[in-house]
């Protein structure tokens, strides 16, 4: 099923059954334990909060958040939460991990410790969903907080990421747009341009999947059918791509930044690759933002 807002992730989850289970590291903030509360109530996750539970029923009792049906795993140790919170989740006692009130960096580290363990051998990205008024359907960009400088075997990898959680939204045949800021190979000087179009090269051989890649991509080439015309630019991507994939973290987050910040368009992210989806919001996140992210997550268990 395909949605045509992100907004739509809460009613596709909330109407499942039996609400997914999610472990939340230190979720000593109001916004988290809000979107919490929110996300229980609407059936779409059961939390189980990881910490200190003294003072996280002190920050609800504060806020006037009730706790009721949510289950607790004490402990005193801060330093120690984010290794138990993933170590609950690859136990199976959860089926999505979150971050409350702790660094993104010390959670991914304990993700990643587990992993090792487990020997998942797949690389993590982060994936951000926003709605697209331009297309009238959401849009997925990716890396915008994990992979810093990706090469090319990594961003073969960040498409594999963002595809699969693009089919697993109902988008059969994702149309990945390789992003940079001309529409024809540069050297030496872009670099990330050479790799688009290997991407692309890539992908028209059938070596990534069920995709449709092509790029270098100026964002507007991406999503503008009339920049498209303007540009005499044709392809399987331009003016209608499903992923935008920004050839480094800086432009990405610039960008996410900027669909937040000035467009005000509602998005909601997640990382994939883990062995269960991770939601690791923003510390300037929202609950409103933070619900969204914990119902993008949930929508990619499957039933």
């Amino acid at each position: 099923m395909r949605i045509e807002k992100v907004d739509d992730l809460i009613p596709l989850v909330s109407g499942r059954g039996k609400p997914a289970r999610l472990a939340c590291a230190a979720p000593e903030d109001s916004e988290s334990l809000e979107a919490l509360r929110m996300a229980a109530d609407a059936g779409i996750v059961q939390p189980l909060l990881v910490g200190r539970q003294k003072a996280i029923g002190t920050v609800a009792s504060t806020l006037g958040i009730s706790l009721d049906g949510f289950e607790f795993d004490d402990l005193p140790e801060q330093e120690e939460v984010a290794r138990r919170a993933a170590q609950l989740v690859y136990e199976g006692h959860a089926a999505i991990l979150m971050k409350g009130n702790l660094t993104t960096k010390g959670l991914i580290r304990a993700v990643l410790e587990r992993d090792r363990i487990s020997r998942n051998e797949r690389m993590l990205s982060h994936v951000a969903l926003f709605d697209a008024p331009l297309l009238g359907k959401p849009i997925i960009l990716t890396d915008a907080g994990v992979n810093i400088k990706p090469n090319l075997a990594q961003k073969i990898e960040i498409v594999k990421n963002a595809a699969e959680v693009s089919r697993r939204l109902g988008v059969k045949i994702p149309k990945v747009a390789m992003l940079a800021a001309v529409e024809r190979v540069e050297l030496p000087a872009m670099r990330a341009t050479l790799d688009a179009r290997m991407v692309e090269q890539m992908g028209d051989a059938g070596l990534l999947g069920e995709v449709a890649a092509q790029g270098p991509l100026a964002l507007d080439d991406a999503v503008s059918p009339d920049v498209a015309r303007l540009k005499a630019l044709t392809g399987p991507v331009v003016g209608d791509a499903d992923i935008l994939v920004a050839p480094e973290i800086e432009t990405a987050n610039v960008l996410y930044k900027a669909l937040t910040c000035f467009a005000q368009l509602e998005g909601a992210s997640i990382i994939w690759g883990a062995h269960v989806p991770v939601v690791v919001p923003s510390r300037a996140d929202s609950a409103r933002t933070k619900l969204l992210s914990i119902a993008f997550a949930a929508a990619m268990i499957e039933e």
